[in-house]
């Protein structure tokens, strides 16, 4: 199992970068649909319609708080990243392998431990 070397780290960071103008473009597409008013807000229901709006309204939230986690854990990695720990399992402090790296830049947990972590059993 072979672990991040400095061309590796510097292709992470590039990809976290770009993960993160991505999330933030999102964000702000969003913010301008809010500031434009193309979202339905507080308003009372008056039809079936209004109904609906008001349920794309909640999707939308939804999908900004969504969006919320997403730069979190980006910015979180790129922090990781700057102090050294970065790619180092927060539960067991083993290496994360490679190719887990490569494929979730954003990861904080080997594979065994994220496995525990979801499990329903866990204590």
């Amino acid at each position: 199992m072979k672990h991040l070397n400095p061309s590796d780290l510097e292709a992470l960071a590039l990809q976290l970068d770009v993960l993160k103008h991505q999330v933030l473009d999102e964000l702000r597409g969003n913010g301008a649909q809010i500031a434009n008013g193309e979202l339905a807000g507080d308003h009372e229901v008056h039809s079936h319609a209004d109904v609906e709006v008001e349920r794309i309204d909640e999707v939308h939230f939804a999908e900004i708080e969504v969006d919320r986690a997403r730069l979190r854990d980006i910015e979180q990695a790129q922090q990781r990243l700057a102090c050294g720990r970065y790619g180092l399992c927060v539960d067991c402090g083993e290496e994360i392998p490679r190719d887990r790296m490569l494929a979730q830049p954003t990861a904080i947990r080997c594979a065994a431990c994220q496995t525990s972590a979801e499990s329903p059993h866990r204590r």
